[in-house]
């Protein structure tokens, strides 16, 4: 997925990108490239298109609009991570030499670094935006008269917490790359500038996958926790269930597809043996409890277990015990 930009001629390449985009500067696509460009926005367009589908086909509400999200969210991560990259690689250059470096500079950037900050303002930013949306969709999955008007402090926790976390996740990830490719050329007496080609040509300066894969992850793990608060707020679901959705392009879990069909009421976790040798108590599939080997790229989904005679209560009614369900669980979360 690169892209030919230059004022003439086709034999340059600009970076590797997770989606195609022109360079700043004011460069010219070569006459050459058209045709090839088309071709590449065609089969990313299909692709979004699969992935929507099949996030249809597997349950997932608001499908169009969370692979938006997703592009968005990668997009945005891949930008970050790559300016990232780019000032580590310019005080590189600056610097005297590799051990110099590693002993004096490093601490100090990895300290002063705003890439957490920066992932959290993103992160929080989405999660503000797409989780009342989804919360909506699923409601009215189970109950079509309810509306949302508000989210519970759970959910709203959530938000500012998870986005925190994980963006310390990432940063921390990002700086354990780095030091291990900086240890690893201290060892073997590389210098500067074949360090700075290694990190150049790594996914720290390239991190297209890392962030399409973060993307996906952290959109289906709200749509978990937008199905929670959809089941808190709806009085109509009693309980809820494991539902394995088979795999996307991903070799099934095996112990996910043990907890196909598992039901526990709304507020109780599921027992997940993970392949690690753990056992998990997760609320919903990616439950922010369980380790990246059980979440990353899992397209579980809870299914509700609706009761028809709450359903057919006085919508009134329903929305008593919609705001009193509400007003119960942020009086829970006080006293705990």
């Amino acid at each position: 997925r690169q892209m030919c930009i230059r004022d003439s001629g086709c034999n340059e390449r600009g970076a590797a990108a997770p989606r195609p985009h022109r360079r700043k500067g004011g460069g010219v696509m070569c006459l050459q490239c058209k045709p090839l460009i088309k071709a590449i926005d065609a089969f990313l367009a299909k692709e979004d298109n699969d992935l929507a589908e099949q996030l249809t086909i597997e349950g997932y509400l608001e499908a169009e609009a969370s692979v938006k999200t997703i592009n968005e969210i990668e997009e945005l991560v891949t930008a970050l991570l790559e300016k990232n990259a780019d000032e580590l690689l310019a005080k590189l250059n600056d610097a005297v030499d590799l051990k110099t470096f590693f002993e004096d500079n490093w601490p100090d950037i990895k300290k002063d670094s705003k890439l957490a900050q920066q992932l959290y303002d993103v992160f929080h930013d989405e999660f503000t935006t797409i989780m009342p949306e989804y919360v909506g969709a699923y409601v009215k999955e189970t109950d079509a008269e309810l509306t949302v008007t508000t989210l519970s402090k759970r959910t709203t926790d959530w938000i500012k917490g998870w986005s925190g976390e994980l963006s310390e996740l990432m940063k921390l990830d990002t700086d354990t790359q780095i030091e291990a490719v900086l240890e690893s050329g201290l060892k073997d007496g590389k210098s500067i500038t074949e360090i700075a080609m290694a990190i150049a040509d790594s996914g720290i300066r390239e991190p297209g996958y890392r962030a399409r894969r973060a993307a996906l992850t952290e959109v289906l793990r709200a749509h978990g926790y937008a199905q929670l608060e959809s089941y808190t707020q709806s009085p109509a679901v009693e309980k809820k269930g494991w539902r394995h959705t088979g795999s996307y392009r991903n070799t099934p879990r095996a112990n996910h597809v043990a907890m196909d069909g598992v039901v526990v009421g709304v507020k109780e976790p599921f027992t997940l043996y993970g392949e690690d040798g753990g056992t998990y108590y997760p609320m919903t599939p990616r439950d922010t409890c369980l380790p990246a080997s059980e979440s990353v790229n899992c397209h579980c989904i809870l299914q509700p277990i609706v009761s028809s005679d709450v359903l057919g209560l006085p919508l009134e009614e329903r929305q008593r015990l919609q705001a009193e369900a509400i007003a119960e669980d942020d009086d829970c979360l006080l006293y705990t």
